[in-house]
């Protein structure tokens, strides 16, 4: 039994460390420079960044790795935001999706 999920907007599902807000902001300009320009940081994983997809990789990896402890029986392979459950029936594949989501 096979069962296909899709994280939605999986980067933007990944919250960043307070910490670690100023390497992630970026100052946008005010019309014809009238005042001081807008200061914004991102509180979750930005899209475009050249580290992006590797944190996301790594981030659902560490989810995923309690439910393939636990569900020695099912094969979940994943990459990014998509993920691919295996089950040799529908019991047992429920359950497993049950603990992915």
């Amino acid at each position: 039994q096979l069962a296909v999920l899709d994280i939605k907007d999986c980067f933007f599902q990944i919250p960043l460390h307070p910490e670690d807000a100023p390497r992630f902001a970026f100052s946008v300009p005010t019309i014809n420079r009238e005042a001081p320009m807008k200061r914004y940081h991102w509180k979750v994983l930005p899209q475009g960044l050249k580290s992006s997809p590797f944190i996301c990789q790594q981030y659902v990896a560490s989810l995923l790795s309690s439910v393939r402890a636990k569900r020695k029986d099912a094969i979940i392979l994943h990459y990014m935001d998509d993920l691919l459950v295996c089950a040799p029936n529908d019991s047992i594949l429920q359950h497993t999706l049950d603990l992915v989501v």
